[in-house]
């Protein structure tokens, strides 16, 4: 029996400690997939408690076709999609409103953030579930049947979503001039 099975049991049976030692279990990676996938630490962990919290109030509903660790994914990546949702309607600021300091160590640290600024804007053009995937695949080092779970797809599916936005971030770079970003 899966150690997370054998803890929901002794949950539902009334070891209220049980609960915990899930959260313990499974917080770190989960934090990690959301604050990669929100990019704002208050937000990732917001996520995560709420993420809990649904798991929580409705561990009598986990029916066990699948891990509770897929459950779980599922439930943040679907309180995550939400923020991201939201953020897409929020405000950007003018790049001519930010005052920049001469000094190397702070343009070194530009250049790195507008790496990573670049490629965190190409994941947002792709598809959801291509932008999903891969961050499952890369990020998270899911296997594909994994993937399948969290996503609820096929895992002839998550291999093409995964293929397929691989490729979309090859072409975004290789239009932007830098090819070698995405290997």
């Amino acid at each position: 029996m899966d150690e997370d099975l054998a803890l929901i049991d002794r949950y539902i049976a009334g070891d209220r400690e049980a609960f915990d030692a899930l959260v313990l279990k499974h917080q770190k990676p989960l934090y990690s997939l959301l604050y990669r996938m929100v990019s704002d630490k208050e937000d990732a962990a917001d996520i995560l408690q709420k993420a809990f919290i649904k798991a929580f109030t409705g561990i009598r509903s986990f029916e066990r076709r699948s891990s509770f660790r897929t459950w779980l994914y599922q439930i943040a990546i679907n309180l995550a999609k939400n923020v991201y949702r939201d953020r897409a309607r929020a405000a950007l600021v003018p790049l001519d409103d930010v005052v920049i300091r001469r000094d190397p160590k702070v343009l070194e640290s530009l250049i790195h953030k507008e790496s990573r600024g670049n490629l965190l804007r190409a994941m947002a053009g792709l598809p959801e579930k291509q932008r999903l995937t891969v961050m499952l695949r890369v990020q998270e080092q899911k296997s594909f049947d994994e993937i399948a779970g969290i996503m609820q797809c096929s895992v002839g599916t998550s291999k093409a979503n995964y293929h397929h936005g691989v490729q979309k971030l090859k072409e975004l770079f290789k239009k932007a001039g830098n090819d070698n970003d995405v290997q």
